[in-house]
């Protein structure tokens, strides 16, 4: 213990026998119980402050139009480089038609709106990635629209990504590029879009055709008869009609239904003391044409050398502009009109009615036009055909 007082002693006398105190050197030896409260009051020098609080390292902006708004989504990545003591960083600013739809749920730091503006705030430094979306809508209600979003005082300008259907929307700040993305810089800090909604397509009016005035353009008849005087009588009609129609027959008298066929399928008409009542309509959407065929048994009697016939077909309740009617009657008779609505004529014009195999008989033909209202007629007289008689 003496020969420490004795060491601090010479140290303090040197020092008193200059202007300058020098640093001392050597080595002391002092007692543990003495050392620990010295040590105890030695503090390290805090470490320096750093530049900044909190940096925003990354920022991304992606934009959709709507017909009512401009829809966002932001991205920041902030580094907090700040421990101890409350930070906090603006990133964006909010208007009054600026609208925050998602905010995320950060651990140990808070995103929300602060004094109008996206702030984050934690005390806790780290990196931070925060993902909001907001909604711009335009305080204007006119046909031009107009947004703008303002940066937060921590944030570099960016631009934003816009996405716009250029079939929905007409692009008039930026003006468009072309193409579906459309790359908006910023002007002195704002990013600013404006749009028009596109015109809403004129839908034609739709043009309600009146109905079709129900006809038949052309009718088709034909009568074949054996010697015995079995007949049958085939009409067809072609028929005008674009829904579907009522068509009223009425058969001749002494005529007998065999089938009715329309466009080759059968028809069960209702039938009333010889009076017929069919629906008839085309059988494709769209069309206005139709076949109706009508197939007839009657009993004309036996033939004898001489005589007269008395034919008629249906009459129908639609009017029909031209009918032609073929008979095919026994060849062994000379046949002579005598009356009725039709007119002979001799012609090459078929009646449709053909089948595959020739019919047999001598083929008169007649016409009429012009038919409404009314069944046609036709009378005819006959006699034995001796011009091939050897006995004249």
């Amino acid at each position: 213990m003496w020969n420490t007082a004795l060491v601090v002693g010479l140290l303090l006398t040197a020092s008193n026998g200059t202007s300058t105190p020098a640093m001392p050197s050597g080595s002391a030896t002092i007692p543990l119980q003495e050392l620990i409260p010295l040590y105890a009051k030695h503090q390290e020098p805090a470490p320096p402050a750093p530049p900044t609080d909190a940096l925003v390292v990354k920022s991304q902006l992606k934009g959709r139009l709507t017909a009512e708004a401009l829809l966002v989504e932001a991205h920041f990545e902030v580094e907090v480089l700040a421990s101890g003591r409350w930070t906090q960083v603006r990133l964006l600013q909010l208007d009054a038609d600026s609208y925050l739809t998602h905010v995320p749920t950060l651990e140990g730091a808070t995103v929300g709106s602060l004094d109008g503006q996206l702030t984050l705030v934690t005390r806790e430094p780290g990196r931070y990635a925060v993902d909001v979306t907001l909604a711009l809508r335009p305080s204007g209600s006119g046909t031009e629209r107009q947004v703008q979003l303002r940066f937060g005082a921590h944030v570099s300008p960016v631009p934003l990504r816009l996405e716009a259907d250029a079939t929905a929307f007409t692009l008039m700040e930026p003006l468009p590029t072309g193409g579906e993305d459309t790359e908006v810089y910023p002007r002195q800090g704002v990013l600013r879009v404006g749009w028009r909604n596109a015109a809403a397509p004129k839908v034609a009016r739709q043009v309600v055709r009146p109905p079709l005035e129900p006809s038949i353009p052309e009718a088709r008849a034909s009568w074949v008869s054996t010697l015995e005087g079995k007949a049958t009588v085939r009409v067809r009609y072609s028929l005008r009609v674009d829904r579907e129609q009522e068509l009223d027959l009425e058969l001749p008298e002494g005529h007998r239904l065999e089938r009715v066929l329309l466009d080759a399928i059968p028809l069960v008409p209702s039938e009333k003391e010889g009076r017929l009542r069919l629906k008839v309509a085309p059988t494709r959407f769209g069309e206005t044409e139709a076949t109706l065929e009508v197939v007839l048994a009657r009993d004309l009697g036996v033939f004898h050398l001489s005589g007269r016939l008395k034919l008629a077909l249906p009459r129908v309740s639609w009017p029909v502009a031209t009918l032609q009617a073929r008979a095919h009657f026994p060849a062994v008779f000379n046949y002579r009109r005598e009356g009725g609505s039709m007119e002979q004529y001799e012609g090459t014009e078929t009646a449709g009615l053909e089948t595959q195999t020739p019919l047999p008989g001598k083929v008169l033909q007649f016409r009429q036009y012009l038919v409404a209202a009314s069944a046609p007629t036709l009378e005819l007289g006959y006699s034995v055909d001796i011009s091939q008689s050897y006995f004249r």
